[in-house]
């Protein structure tokens, strides 16, 4: 093997103009591995944004095979392995990317779901976190707190144990820390993408915006309170969702986003002092958003995924150089509080939050300041920096020291009976027949690969 390796990113989400969060990780350090190596993404889309730098492959119609043979390293996240079976057969090398807890996530966004569907879908993702911890060569995190939690899963999937803690008993080898990122370059915005265009906000006017888009585990409502309370006092200050709905159409709509555009509407503050953008910002565009803004605002409510969470949304913040204004207890904004950067409220306060609002409203040298601060903040993430440890790996890959001993035993169970229904009827209600259509459509597929040997 020589020093340049093949190594192939894939991707759930479909690669296009208008990516979110998981697409965007995978194209940033895929660019920064093409340095080094000879990068490929895998995507699910046909028609997909191209590079001059890494190649882009779709996976589609029996393609993944082939594009797991043709490198030595794999990179997957989510759900990717458990549907393409064929992942943990071929790859040389795999390395799984859990910066996303997703079900801890999936504890907010099926909440409102009866509980035999939420008990069902809950079990099908654990068993796809099982199955990533069990096979894994090397994981990566997205925070130090996300490492002691994914080293407590790590140890009750037994890949703690004397074989990896005897090749390193730092575990790092295992799994390390990459967080989300930042590009290296300052930002240049190309146009304004708010003010003076969007019917409503002038060109003087002090615009708090929502960066990322509107789930279910956020708390749009506390911050459109504050606003609609603020609206004649401080007629200047507009709140902007910068994207009300996720690109991804396989992902459905979410419910906190229509009840955040019909409380506006019922305080009588939609389109003049709250406003949404019903379309997601291309990735190359966001910055002329970013830069036409005054300060940013994420809000969240207190339960487990916070404490676990990286609010990549923020990283734009703090590159763009915006004070920020965030529900305590996520990693980034408490860094952000420390550093002076941003203000931290309590869960739900609109109190709070609308003190905060005005202050920063009103005070354009304390938004200078914190500004500053802001951009300071950023230069520590940028994908150059964050990657350091995915590098070291692709530098020099190695099996986990644990795999392929047969004294090593996973616990991972087989799902009971009736869990498979159980997961079918509850696809059923949340997305119709088509859901149950994509998941029976999974279970063929995956049906050939299953008669064949399993990676360990």
């Amino acid at each position: 093997m020589g020093d340049r390796l093949n190594v192939l990113f894939l991707t759930h989400d479909p690669l296009t103009e208008t990516i979110a969060g998981p697409a965007i990780r995978v194209w940033e350090l895929a660019h920064v591995l093409a340095t080094q190596h000879r990068v490929t993404i895998g995507v699910p889309n046909r028609e997909a944004r191209s590079s001059p730098t890494v190649a882009v492959r779709c996976y589609a119609d029996g393609a993944m095979a082939g594009l797991v043979k043709d490198h030595e390293i794999t990179i997957a996240s989510g759900y990717l392995l458990h549907q393409n079976p064929e992942i943990r057969q071929l790859a040389r090398y795999l390395v799984m990317d859990v910066y996303g807890p997703f079900t801890l996530e999936n504890l907010n966004l099926f909440a409102e779901s009866r509980m035999s569907d939420r008990i069902a879908l809950h079990q099908a993702g654990v068993e796809v976190l099982l199955e990533q911890l069990e096979l894994a060569d090397f994981f990566l995190c997205a925070s130090e707190r996300q490492r002691d939690y994914w080293l407590g899963a790590l140890s009750l999937a037994n890949r703690i144990n004397p074989y990896s803690h005897a090749a390193d008993p730092t575990l790092r080898s295992l799994i390390d820390v990459v967080p989300f990122g930042l590009p290296s370059e300052p930002p240049h915005p190309t146009a304004h993408g708010i003010k003076g265009v969007v019917p409503g906000i002038g060109t003087e006017d002090v615009v708090v915006l929502w960066t990322g888009g509107i789930w279910d585990w956020f708390d749009p409502l506390t911050a459109i309170e504050a606003a609609a309370a603020l609206a004649d006092e401080v007629p200047s200050l507009k709140l902007y969702f910068m994207g009300a709905r996720h690109p991804n159409p396989d992902i459905p709509p979410m419910i906190m986003a229509r009840r955040a555009e019909e409380l506006a509407r019922e305080r009588g503050v939609l389109n003049r002092t709250v406003f949404f953008n019903d379309r997601w910002v291309p990735y190359a565009q966001r910055v002329n958003f970013l830069c036409d803004a005054d300060l940013a605002i994420s809000l969240h409510h207190e339960h487990i995924e916070t404490r676990f969470s990286f609010r990549t949304r923020f990283l734009d913040s703090f590159w763009t150089g915006l004070p920020l204004l965030a529900t305590s207890g996520d990693v980034l904004s408490d860094i952000a509080a420390a550093e002076g950067a941003g203000v931290v409220v309590g869960d739900g306060d609109v109190e709070a939050v609308q003190e905060a609002l005005r202050g920063l409203a009103t005070d354009h040298e304390r938004r200078r300041a914190m500004a500053e601060r802001s951009r300071a903040l950023g230069e520590r993430y940028t994908w150059s920096r964050v990657a350091a440890p995915l590098l070291s790996y692709c530098a020099r890959p190695q099996r986990a020291a644990d795999l392929g001993h047969a004294d090593v035993v996973m616990p991972r169970m087989p799902a009971r009976g009736g869990t498979r229904l159980r997961l079918l009827i509850a696809a059923y209600r949340l997305d119709g027949a088509a859901g149950v259509l994509r998941r029976v459509a999974r279970r063929v597929k995956r049906l050939p690969a299953r008669l064949g040997p399993v990676r360990r």
